[in-house]
């Protein structure tokens, strides 16, 4: 049976689509059929973050009708495929939001994969919030500042009128700072559970620079043991997180230094 994730924020900026994109490579991990569907019709970036630059047919040829969606599932990693969206504001012109089929849409990529992890558009966008798989989870991203947090409590209350089920929030890019909203805070605001804390950490920027996700450039960077740790607790797995080689480190400093040959 299909699982349905959806990934949404009140705000843009808060790090949705590259949290979306690795854990999805993290669930693949755990042996997982993963898909990925980019649904941000206007400023797509799974595309970039992915590798595809200017694939030939994306979900924007789809709901123009020009193309079949299995012309637009690309796979990026064993186990990993995406569906990414086009940025060519001449196709945006001839798609109309409220005849879109999200329903059909999904049914005819069921066979691409197990679970779906869906990047969703910042803000409120009912016509793609109301065409939702019924079983649909949805997790909300933000980060610990004050916007952030008042746009997801929006994002939240608009969820709750449409009898979508929300699983909690993701903090992401957090780091400790008394000017900051504290998870238990954030938690007592959007009266929804936290599933998951990712700290802020430069190794993300780095893997996106080198088109791949960062728990596979670096495992043992905090970063890839947090979000590895919400793809297990999401699919109900166990993991053991991967300590930094401190032997190898040292080894390779003495090395350096002319202590070993």
């Amino acid at each position: 049976m299909s699982r349905f994730i959806a990934f949404v924020s009140g705000k843009g900026g808060v790090g949705r689509t590259s949290l979306t994109f690795n854990l999805g490579v993290a669930m693949s991990f755990f042996g997982e059929e993963i898909v990925m569907l980019d649904f941000d019709l206007v400023m797509a970036n799974m595309d970039v973050i992915t590798g595809l630059l200017n694939p030939e047919a994306t979900l924007n040829d789809v709901l123009v009708r020009d193309k079949p969606i299995q012309e637009c599932v690309y796979e990026v990693g064993q186990g990993v495929n995406v569906v990414p969206t086009g940025i060519h504001f001449e196709t945006l012109k001839h798609i109309n939001p409220n005849y879109i089929s999200w329903n059909k849409i999904m049914n005819e990529i069921a066979e691409y994969g197990d679970i779906f992890l869906m990047d969703l558009p910042a803000g409120i966008n009912s016509n793609i919030f109301e065409g939702l798989p019924q079983d649909t989870e949805l997790i909300i991203v933000t980060n610990s500042t004050m916007p952030s947090v008042a746009d997801s409590l929006k994002i939240r209350i608009f969820f709750k009128e449409l009898n979508i089920k929300i699983v909690g929030f993701v903090l992401n890019m957090w780091y400790d700072d008394k000017f900051l909203l504290s998870p238990n805070e954030i938690e007592s605001i959007l009266e929804v559970p936290m599933v998951g804390l990712v700290p802020y950490d430069r190794e993300m920027e780095r893997s996106m620079a080198l088109g791949k996700s960062v728990v596979e450039v670096n495992p043992s960077a905090p970063i890839s043991n947090a979000i590895m740790q919400l793809a297990a607790d999401l699919l109900g797995k166990p993991y053991n997180p991967i300590e930094p080689d401190k032997k190898g480190i040292l080894k390779r400093l003495k090395k350096f230094v002319g202590l070993l040959e």
